[in-house]
Parts: structure tokens; sequence; C-alpha cells
């Protein structure tokens, strides 16, 4: 079967503000319980990437739903 993909970019205020972002999502990555789905996670300046690869659509969909929700947190705060 092949995998599900999708991703997803947010622009932050500034790259400090991004990178704090990213580091702050991180140990998410590592988690063992995220075994039907990969992320990465990439800065490039004032913007961060995420890449979610699973093995099917509902841990695509969990996964993206949890880490859009954990950086828009970060957005809204960066923005305060």
């Amino acid at each position: 079967m092949n995998p599900f993909s999708a991703g997803f970019e947010l622009r932050f205020p500034d790259a400090i503000k991004a990178r704090a972002a990213a580091k702050a999502v991180s140990p998410e990555l590592r988690n063992s319980y995220e075994k039907r789905s990969k992320t990465s996670i990439n800065t490039n300046k004032n913007v961060v990437s995420l890449k979610v690869i699973a093995s099917d659509e509902s841990a695509l969909k969990a996964s993206m739903s949890s880490y859009s929700r954990l950086l828009g947190l970060c957005l809204k705060l960066s923005k305060q």
C-alpha cells in the first residue's frame, strides 16, 4: 500500500519565533506512539514547514490535526 502524505507551511512574524515554534513542537516528533505516521518539521527564515507521511488516511488526518493545532497555537501566541 502506498503511503499517504500531506503538509503545510505557516509564516511567523520573524525567524526567531518560527524556530521557537518548531522547537516547541519537536518533542512530539520523537514520541513512540507515532507508529503509523512519520512527521518532519523544518524552518526557513520565518516559515515553518511540516510534512506528514502516514500508512493510512486516519493516521494522516490525526497527525495533521494535532500538529496544525499545536503550531496554530504557537502562531497565535507569537502575534501577541
